[in-house]
């Protein structure tokens, strides 16, 4: 096992890594004060960027600092039900059972938003996939929640379609309601290899396992997507293991990579 072959205490690029062992970079710093501004003076947020490149990372860190107090959260992404799947979802997350009928249920978050104690956040991942008809009942509950205090807001976290989706004209009204929006970019080259050094640490491991000339090409084959990276690293540690190589170097990557068919 690649753990003790290279003394790592724990699991490095780990996938569900607890809030507080996540890699903070600019990115994040920049994305976690837009997320906050939506708490405190926005009404609809929107987090966009390609898959792995860490928005769900991103909102797991934001969520890490809120306290029940300033602001009630209700995360789903099931975005795929129908609307009216989606809106009793949402309604059970609540700790309420579904009404029947759409505008009961309608009435019934709204209620609820008026219960919360704090603001309620309603937070909608992999929100590309959501449908037209849930988008446009999204714009509802927002229209109606105009009179509720504390306000409900909604922010949606999805891949980049999601841009292309709220241009559509007959999400205009929608789109015009965004305050806060924010496009998560992949790692550029030395956050790649800050990134790697940091996740070895965590473990508990020396940073020069992986080469330096490694980790530029970690960043090359991945685009610099952090899931991406983690998948391939973790390949370069067990090849490396099998070999019984003490470091990842340019030999050890390039056998692990053809795994991944990325020559």
């Amino acid at each position: 096992m690649y753990l003790e072959h290279f003394q790592l205490r724990s699991q490095p690029f780990c996938e569900h890594a607890a809030a507080a062992a996540l890699w903070q970079d600019q990115r994040m710093k920049e994305g976690l004060a837009r997320l906050d501004f939506l708490t405190t003076m926005g009404e609809l947020g929107m987090l966009t960027g390609p898959s792995g490149v860490g928005k769900s990372a991103l909102i797991k860190r934001f969520l890490n600092t809120l306290t029940p107090q300033q602001c009630e959260t209700v995360y789903c992404h099931l975005t795929h039900l129908p609307s009216s799947g989606l809106m009793k979802l949402i309604a059970t997350q609540l700790g309420e059972p579904p009404r029947r009928g759409k505008d009961r249920v309608y009435e019934q978050i709204l209620e609820r938003a008026g219960r919360a104690e704090g603001t309620l956040l309603l937070i909608f991942d992999e929100a590309h996939l959501l449908t037209s008809e849930s988008l446009t009942d999204l714009r509802l509950l927002l229209s109606s929640a105009l009179d509720v205090g504390p306000p409900l807001k909604i922010l949606l976290a999805g891949q980049d379609p999601l841009r292309g989706t709220m241009k559509r004209a007959q999400h205009a009204d929608l789109l015009n309601r965004i305050s806060v929006r924010y496009q998560l970019r992949p790692l550029s080259k030395l956050q790649t290899t800050q990134y790697v050094d940091f996740q070895i640490s965590q473990a508990g491991g020396d940073a020069k396992i992986f080469g330096e000339e490694v980790k530029d090409l970690l960043h090359d084959f991945t685009g610099g997507l952090p899931r991406a990276i983690n998948n391939l690293a973790i390949a370069c540690l067990l090849q490396a293991t099998a070999a019984g190589a003490a470091r990842v170097d340019e030999d050890v990557f390039r056998q692990a990579a053809a795994e991944f068919q990325l020559q």
